[in-house]
């Protein structure tokens, strides 16, 4: 297959890189990834500055490049630059930290795969639950294990949103497919020694419904749940059209 790998931490992470090497073992890797950091830019698109691409050599094994602009952008830029490649797959991560529930709003490294679909690539996204601490290579082992299954759900209509543990990979438990969950924080604005104000916050225990993603993930499974950009509340426009057709 060939794939296009991104992510939202940016080309140093070492997440990005144990991502694009356990796939290179039987796939063509391309790496497109942010020049520094993106995390929480969601779906944004550079347009009103210059994007810069550049060759960044981090491995022999697959070739990667960066840009200067976002995830989404990242995806954007390769299908367009590398029109002749038709990429197969978009992956993205492995991202610091977890996008789990309704952080998967902000998610860059979750947007990045719904530009693929945008493109009609099926996506899968791959994150990490912690941010300290990671287990990366453990993480790429648990990849290469569920892979083969993993593309028997893929498709163009939607992402698969995959949360991995950090733990090692014989102490996974399984696989379980979820919905989202609902994650909520004890938000304030912090002052900064620049003079600015800096988001802090933790996340609100809660106790999680048995079929949520949050749920499994915390329990020693990897959670795979389906995204589409398609956000309707079908619900609400049911009763909307039954209520156009009454009048």
């Amino acid at each position: 297959m060939r794939i296009l790998i991104v992510n939202d931490d940016g080309i140093d992470s070492k997440g990005l890189y144990a991502l694009a090497d356990a796939l290179s073992e039987n796939n063509e890797i391309t790496v497109v990834a942010p020049d520094g950091n993106r995390s929480a830019f969601s779906h944004s698109l550079t347009i009103n500055s210059d994007l810069f691409f550049k060759e960044r050599k981090i491995s022999d094994k697959f070739s990667s490049f960066t840009l200067s602009g976002t995830p989404a952008d990242c995806v954007k830029f390769a299908v367009h630059y590398f029109k002749d490649k038709k990429f197969d797959l978009v992956c993205s991560g492995i991202n610091i930290g977890n996008n789990l529930g309704s952080d998967t709003l902000y998610s860059g490294t979750v947007a990045a795969g719904i530009e693929g679909n945008y493109f009609g690539i099926p996506a899968i996204a791959f994150s990490n639950l912690e941010y300290d601490g990671l287990k990366f290579e453990e993480n790429a082992k648990v990849i290469k294990n569920i892979f083969g299954d993993l593309l028997n759900y893929i498709s163009s209509e939607y992402t698969l949103n995959v949360n991995i543990p950090n733990i090692s990979s014989d102490r996974i438990k399984g696989l379980k497919f979820t919905k989202l969950g609902s994650l909520h924080y004890a938000d304030y604005y912090e002052k900064s020694e620049t003079g600015g104000y800096r988001l802090k916050g933790e996340p609100i225990l809660r106790e999680a419904a048995a079929d949520e993603d949050i749920f499994w993930a915390y329990r020693d499974h990897v959670t795979v749940t389906p995204i589409s950009y398609n956000r309707t509340n079908t619900e609400a426009l049911s009763k909307m059209l039954k209520k156009e057709n009454v009048g």
